[in-house]
């Protein structure tokens, strides 16, 4: 006898093991893995789109990938045989690399001289060590991307390895909190990632619980019948829809930033980056790297910033609200190429609902009233009350500040409010109510204001003596008249309005753009100088400054603004939302008269130029001696009036609780947010109806099942015949369905046993008439649905 070659005996173990972990996969799918995978997967885009949705940081949409990968990639793993510290030492190894490859792109923008070698490690420990990643948007991404790789590699392995869903659930769960807790209000798009989370989570948990029975009972050697399965799932089904409409019912999330109350030591890590991210902190916070947008005292310039989503304020106004940007503080001193705050000189104390005085009394002054809840004061100011226009009076007390001026009267009247503290309390978080009053003056009004200017704006019509170079000054002046000239004004005679009109239609012309991004001045050059003459791209800090140099040059009093715009009407909250990225600068010119008037020489698609006058109606106006805003605009505290239109300064402004974004159908204004709730709710139904019917396909009594059979009988076609006994029944039935003979004699036979025979005897054909019934429902349901389908052949 001849034995087998080593070599044939290797071959021979490596089929063995080939079709041995072939075997163990097949096991696995057929335990419900591949149910299990399906809903890993979505549970995980689900986490990952809600992160990316947030916006964290900038290209924040590549976690997406990553989060898929990883689930793909360790489920695999938990699939096939390998042992588990190999398989998790893998995927620990794998998460990092992958989330480095998909960060790369940024963090080599970010830091352009970084090579891919062995000395990129230590570099950026240096980094990280020293603080500066902890600024740096790009390393941010590299964090976030790892988080994901391991969101979804953990759940997979956890659900399929492991049967341990809530364990796996630890990452993500952590991760959805906070963008949850951080939501922006009216994010249709993060409504729909919290319904599905929630949807996704309880599958997950159904199914890894009936899996488990079923594997258990199959070690068990206990027959499972398919009526106790469907049990399980109409319990399921129905926890479902109730989570859904509970969901529904619910209240919006608070726009409160909770992160940091969130006391788990398993989530304080991914606590602390989101605090990190959510709360920017000011302008261009590091050298040579990426600001945020958020308010700032100062307008600086130069590095590239980044879009915060953080709500800042939310507001509701009674009355016509004129133009609907919220003052922090006014900008007059011109320093080093930059407009400043200079600090406070004048400071007066006002208490609560009373008016200050002020040294001058303008004309056509219309009043409002907004009423503001303060949820994230800016870090560094908050003290300061926001408010448009020009303060009438809040209720709470306040310290109005203003600027040192020379020739300024030392009295305590002002001539102006260049910011406004809240004293008590000592923050400005908090609800609080401001009266306000804005001109109304016409057109033909400002042009014929004329140049009479008081000693006290003096000062606002010329630069710091450290401004900028004379050259610069003068290659400014110089622009500025040849855009008069172009516009055919003559700047011996033209109005101050005029002029301003000019430059702010040249600023807002085509030749300019808009970018977060602009490009770097090269070193020694004048930022202003290549902004006008060169690179023409900016963010609103760029327009504002231009304007204001441009107005200094021909000598018109002038100051810019840094404050916040209009923002965003949520229908949820039923107010307006002011966010980090609705920081704001503008430019205000004085006019005798009349006061400062608000300019819009930013185009970014969103802010428009400031409409003159007043609407027909709706306005309280200050010179007829009205003192109620709501006595003659629309009076209540939802912000739906048309009259707010022509005043807002912000293009696409929502008009109704509708919000900016939704379609109108016959009538009624369909939102984004409408419309996941509609789907919402049709989803709740179809399960609530699918529980019915699954309960209607499940009797518990003989009666009851003969009753089923009846009525399905009928709507396959064989309705019982009038004095027809039940054997009969089932004797015909047999011929009908032939496929279902042998189940349908039972029933029958089973069920006249339990109708006609003695107590003792008729108990036990219980079992039989239900085993029937569980065989034959399939057929008739089959035999029903063939006879309804559309396009049927009789």
């Amino acid at each position: 006898m001849q034995s087998a070659s080593p070599k044939a005996l290797s071959d021979l173990k490596a089929q063995f093991d080939r079709e041995l972990m072939w075997e163990r996969v097949r096991t696995a799918l057929g335990q419900g893995h591949l149910v299990a995978f399906v809903i890993v997967v979505l549970l995980t885009l689900s986490i990952a789109n809600s992160t990316a949705t947030a916006q964290w940081v900038s290209g924040i949409g590549v976690i997406t990938g990553v989060a898929l990968a990883g689930a793909v990639a360790l489920g695999i793993l938990a699939i096939l045989p390998v042992p588990w510290p190999g398989a998790l030492g893998l995927g620990l190894i794998a998460g990092p690399v992958m989330a480095f490859a998909v960060a790369w792109p940024a963090l080599h923008a970010a830091h352009p001289t970084d090579t891919l070698d062995y000395h990129l490690i230590g570099i950026w420990l240096g980094r990280i060590s020293s603080g500066e990643a902890s600024s740096d948007t790009s390393f941010y991404l590299f964090l976030i991307c790892w988080l994901m790789w391991v969101t979804g590699a953990w759940l997979a392995w956890c659900v399929l390895r492991w049967r341990k869903p809530l364990l796996g659930l630890i990452p993500g769960a952590a991760a959805f909190a906070t963008n949850v807790l951080n939501i922006v209000p009216g994010n249709s798009d993060q409504n729909g990632y919290t319904l599905a989370m929630l949807v996704f989570t309880l599958a997950l948990l159904l199914w890894s619980n009936y899996t488990a029975s079923i594997v258990n009972a199959t070690h068990a050697r206990v027959k499972m019948t398919g009526d106790a399965k469907w049990d399980f799932w109409e319990s399921g089904l129905i926890a479902m829809a109730g989570l859904i409409v509970l969901s529904i019912l619910l209240p919006p999330m608070s726009t409160v930033d909770k992160t940091v109350d969130l006391e788990s030591s398993m989530f304080s890590n991914w606590d602390q980056l989101q605090q990190r991210l959510n709360h920017p902190g000011p302008f261009n916070s590091g050298p040579g790297g990426t600001g945020t947008t958020g308010f700032s005292t100062d307008v600086h310039l130069g590095q590239p910033l980044t879009r915060t989503k953080d709500v800042v304020f939310e507001y509701t106004f009674i009355g016509d609200p004129g133009t609907r940007y919220f003052r922090g503080v006014d900008v007059t001193a011109t320093v080093n190429g930059e407009w400043r705050y200079a600090g406070s000189g004048l400071r007066v104390g006002i208490p609560k609902d009373a008016q200050p005085q002020y040294g001058e009394d303008y004309a056509r002054l219309a009043l409002a009233q907004y009423n503001v809840k303060m949820i994230r004061p800016p870090l560094g100011n908050t003290d300061i009350v926001f408010y448009p226009s020009q303060l009438v009076k809040a209720n709470r007390q306040t310290l109005a500040s203003q600027i040192p001026l020379p020739q300024t009267p030392a009295s305590v009247e002002l001539m102006t409010i260049d910011r406004l503290s809240s004293l008590q309390p000592s923050t400005s978080a908090g609800s609080y109510s401001t009266t306000v009053e804005y001109s109304t003056a016409s057109i033909p009004q400002l042009r014929a204001a004329g140049t009479n200017y008081p000693d006290w704006v003096q000062p606002l019509t010329t630069f710091g003596g450290d401004y900028r170079s004379p050259d610069v000054i003068q290659r400014i002046s110089v622009l500025t008249q040849q855009v008069l000239r172009d516009a055919h004004l003559d700047p011996a005679t033209a109005s101050p309005y005029d002029e301003a009109s000019a430059i702010e239609a040249y600023l807002r012309s085509s030749q300019f753009s808009y970018t977060l991004t602009p490009p770097t001045t090269p070193p020694g050059e004048d930022q202003m100088q290549f902004f006008l003459f060169e690179s023409h791209k900016g963010y609103c800090e760029y327009f504002a400054t231009a304007m204001g140099d441009m107005l200094r040059t021909l000598g018109i009093p002038t100051r810019l603004v840094n404050g916040f715009g209009p923002g965003q009407f949520d229908s949820q909250v039923e107010s307006y939302v002011v966010r980090g990225e609705d920081a704001h600068t503008w430019v205000e010119v004085y006019f005798p008269t009349y006061g400062w008037i608000p300019f819009e020489p930013t185009n970014d698609n969103v802010y428009t130029t400031i409409t003159r006058g007043a609407p027909a109606t709706g306005v309280c106006f200050r010179d007829e001696n009205c003192t109620d805003p709501g006595s003659v605009g629309p009076g209540g505290v939802l912000p739906g009036s048309t009259q707010s239109t022509p005043h807002s300064g912000l293009q696409n402004d929502p008009i109704g609780p509708g919000g900016s974004n939704g379609l109108v159908v016959s009538g009624i204004r369909l939102d984004a947010n409408s419309v996941t709730k509609a789907g919402a709710i049709v989803v709740a139904l179809l399960l609530f109806l699918l529980a019915v019917i699954a309960r209607y396909l499940r009797p518990r009594t003989v009666m009851a099942v003969w009753k089923r059979t009846l009525a399905l009988a009928r709507l396959a076609g064989a309705e019982r015949r009038p004095g027809e006994t039940p054997l009969e029944l089932g004797r015909r039935l047999q011929r009908t369905f032939p496929e279902a003979s042998e189940p349908v004699g039972a029933l029958a036979n089973g069920f006249v046993i339990a109708a006609y025979a003695p107590a003792d005897m008729a108990s036990s054909s219980r079992a039989s008439v239900m085993e029937a019934w569980v065989a034959l429902r399939p057929m008739l349901l089959r035999r029903v649905f063939a006879r309804i389908r559309p396009g049927r052949m009789e």
